[in-house]
């Protein structure tokens, strides 16, 4: 899974993601507030380009592959991100996240305190939390042992309860 965690936040993906989110949405509100709205149809979008970039290339197994695995798990990914960033924010009263500027790409650390919510974001969310779960899902069957397994579904559970909580 090109982790080296269990949450989606660190994955190689997830903080992709995240860096599309603070590339095109947080740095344009000097990261005063995360609108969890434009997050998801921000990711959605560019996810979307990504697929009819691919699509423009002579078809193979690879591209192919490409689209309907990583590009489509994607969709999946992004949604468990931004149910991430909603999680950290109601367990703390704060999203902490990283720009990563200048040639050294130094990290600055910023603080969210702030999230519009509005109440056709939470359900979506919840839906997935809940898609992930079931064993059938590619999500729960990408993990090397039983025992991370275990972890990640405690803490997918974790933000379901607390989104459910907020709703």
């Amino acid at each position: 899974m090109g982790a080296w965690g269990i949450t989606v936040r660190q994955s190689d993906d997830g903080l992709d993601l995240l860096d599309t989110i603070v590339a095109e949405q947080l740095r344009n509100v000097n990261f005063t507030v995360f609108n969890v709205s434009e997050a998801i149809t921000l990711l959605n979008q560019t996810i979307q380009e990504e697929i009819e970039q691919y699509k423009q290339k002579p078809p193979s197994k690879i591209t192919d592959f490409y689209i309907s695995e990583t590009l489509m798990h994607d969709f999946i990914n992004a949604a468990l991100l931004v149910a991430e960033c909603l999680y950290d924010y109601y367990q703390t009263g704060e999203l902490v996240v990283y720009d990563y500027i200048g040639e050294n790409y130094d990290p600055v650390e910023y603080h969210i305190k702030n999230f519009i919510v509005t109440e056709n974001d939470l359900p979506s969310l919840l839906t997935e939390l809940e898609n992930v779960q079931n064993p059938e899902h590619w999500k729960y069957q990408g993990w090397a042992n039983e025992k991370i397994l275990q972890q990640w579904l405690a803490h997918i559970q974790s933000v379901q309860q607390t989104l459910k909580e907020h709703t």
